[in-house]
C-alpha cells in the first residue's frame, strides 16, 4: 500500500496507489483509489501547463474488464490542492454509500 500524498478518509477495504508517467512531451502523474472488489476507482490526476500545477478528479467503473469512466472531472481542473482533496473525498464518500448502487447500474449497461 503506497502513501496517500492527499490524506484522504478512505471507505473500508479500500487502496491507495502511485502511477507516474514522466515522459518528457506530457509528464502527469495520477493517484488511483480503488475498492476492494475492483469494481470502482477514483483518480487524481496531476498535470503542469507551463509552470502551474492543475489537478482533475475522475470516477470509473469497472464492466467487461475495462475500466469505462463515469463522471469526469467532477465540475473542473482544480488548482488548490486542497480543492482538488476536497472533491475526490467527497466521490469516496459517495462511492461508499449509496452512488456505488448507481454506478453499478451504469457499470452493467
Amino acid at each position: 500500500m503506497t502513501d496517500d500524498p492527499f490524506s484522504l478518509s478512505l471507505p473500508e477495504g479500500w487502496t491507495v496507489e502511485l502511477d507516474v508517467d514522466t515522459s518528457v512531451d506530457d509528464p502527469r502523474s495520477q493517484v488511483v483509489y480503488e475498492s476492494p472488489d475492483s469494481r470502482f476507482r477514483v483518480t487524481i490526476t496531476e498535470f503542469s501547463r507551463g509552470l502551474t500545477l492543475y489537478w482533475w478528479v475522475d470516477i470509473f467503473a469497472r464492466a467487461g474488464g475495462e475500466w469505462h469512466r463515469r463522471e469526469t472531472g467532477l465540475g473542473d481542473s482544480f488548482r488548490d490542492p486542497e480543492a482538488v482533496a476536497a472533491a475526490a473525498q467527497d466521490a469516496l464518500d459517495r462511492l461508499g454509500g449509496s452512488l456505488e448502487s448507481e454506478l453499478e447500474s451504469f457499470a452493467n449497461d
